[in-house]
């Protein structure tokens, strides 16, 4: 039980994965004797909820406007089904795609095509001045933002905020010793580094520091720096990814960041297999279990895809269906569903077949089981590339794999003891390391030390 009692606001982007990071470290936090308030959208309302917390919900029109085209009824089934216009630009823009990454660098400002930029600046700036008016009621002590663009009055207000960082860590490190960011390039071969960082530097980069001086200058705020690519906190920067992975043991990063292994949620349902299905699993069998992600599986082609080349393995699949479920069907060695509680599967399956979410890797590393990352965009590939060096599984292109290939992967990855072995070790570490509870003793600490140096 922490000494002081906080009052922590936290708030996270329009995403399933940053969502569950947050609540994941809501969680403990609560536990040690903090009052923990979420600040959603009508996307998200009753998310938090469902979990204990308190959410406030502020308002949008642009997130108003998305949920009357799609349907409130689907919001209520979950966020993602309200969401799924928005979702299919990414299919329909090219992100989703064979393409290499990039060619899937895209401009990041607001007012263009991007409609998930479009989207993030319009909540920011609608946010606002709904922050403005609850920081002033509630009087937090804490707030810890997972966003890429800010309200200005959280990054230059009085309170102390903290950024978590539930996306690949490689955002937080300034260093041209690694692979540029959502390249997903081997760490020992710099060719193609140069250029992948000009173009990322043109496209995403430039659009996040356009989109956050547009916001900052409606507001009266100062313009960021030339080199500002996101804030990162003076008080505090937490992000979730194993030692094992992290580019520590070649960049270290500053006192002020928080390393938590994973964020995994803590889910009171319990889950059980179907019957039916688990009649079909024979004592042989080995178990695997495929989740693209929200976003990857609006790609009803592409699970398709994955669905036809798995029905010829001897295994058999668990898969996150995503929101267009109704719209392809599984294999006879497969059982799936829209969403399925991911933290309740991965211990039951022999090995995690996804995306490269940052989520779905530290939440499977967590578990001690082997990966093979197909990455569709961003951190995904990062994700992807460290998993392959770091001898915890493989990687493998979604689109552009031949007949047979993803099925030959599988069975090289369970005929690989060391790969089992690593990922063993590294869970056995995890479970002894605890270090969301450490986590949580050093936001403490950095805010006990904050209110001695103000009084």
């Amino acid at each position: 039980m922490a000494n002081q009692h906080l009052k922590i606001f936290f708030m996270a982007v329009d995403g399933v994965g940053h969502i569950n990071a947050c609540i994941g470290l809501a969680q403990p936090l609560i536990k040690r004797g903090h009052e923990v308030i979420f600040l959603t959208n009508e996307f998200f309302s009753g998310t938090y909820e469902k979990f204990g917390f308190k959410e406030i919900v502020l308002k949008s029109a642009k997130v108003k406007q998305i949920m009357n085209k799609e349907g409130n009824q689907k919001a209520e089934e979950h966020p993602t089904k309200a969401m799924a216009s928005v979702l299919k630009k990414f299919r329909d823009d090219g992100t989703l795609s064979g393409k290499p990454s990039i060619e899937k660098l895209q401009d990041f400002k607001p007012g263009g095509d991007n409609e998930f930029a479009n989207l993030m600046y319009e909540s920011v700036k609608e946010q606002n001045p709904q922050l403005i008016t609850l920081i002033d009621e509630e009087k937090p002590d804490l707030i810890i933002m997972d966003q890429f663009i800010l309200p200005p009055c959280v990054a230059y207000g009085k309170i102390p905020w903290a950024f978590l960082c539930s996306a690949c860590p490689r955002f937080l490190y300034d260093s041209d010793d690694i692979p540029p960011m959502c390249s997903g390039y081997p760490s020992n071969d710099r060719t193609g580094w140069d250029e992948f960082k000009a173009k990322m530097e043109k496209t995403n980069i430039e659009g996040m520091r356009y989109s956050q001086n547009l916001i900052n200058k409606e507001f009266g705020y100062p313009e960021v720096s030339e080199k500002h690519f996101i804030f990162k906190s003076p008080y505090m920067n937490i992000y979730g990814y194993p030692k094992e992975l992290d580019y520590a043991d070649i960049v270290p990063l500053p006192d002020n960041h928080i390393r938590v292994d994973a964020f995994c949620r803590e889910i009171k349902e319990t889950f059980e297999l179907p019957e039916e299905f688990k009649t079909k699993i024979k004592p042989n069998d080995k178990l695997i279990y495929l989740s693209m992600g929200s976003i990857g599986s609006i790609d009803v082609d592409l699970m398709k895809k994955l669905v036809n080349e798995l029905s010829k393995s001897s295994h058999k699949f668990i898969i996150s269906m995503g929101p267009l479920n109704d719209q392809y069907q599984l294999a006879d060695n497969m059982w799936g569903q829209a969403f399925v509680p991911q933290t309740n599967v991965i211990p039951l399956v022999d090995l995690v077949i996804t995306h490269g979410g940052n989520n779905t890797v530290t939440e499977t590393f967590s578990f001690g089981k082997p990966m093979i990352v197909m990455p569709l965009f961003g951190d995904q590939y990062d994700n992807a590339q460290r998993i392959l060096e770091k001898g915890f599984g493989s990687r493998i292109d979604p689109y552009n794999f031949n007949d047979g290939e993803l099925n030959k992967m599988i069975d090289q990855i369970f005929a690989n003891e060391q790969i089992q072995k690593r990922c063993q070790q590294a869970a056995e570490r995890i479970a002894k390391a605890n270090s969301k509870e450490k986590a949580c003793e050093k936001i403490e600490s950095i805010m006990a030390k904050l209110k001695l140096n103000v009084n």
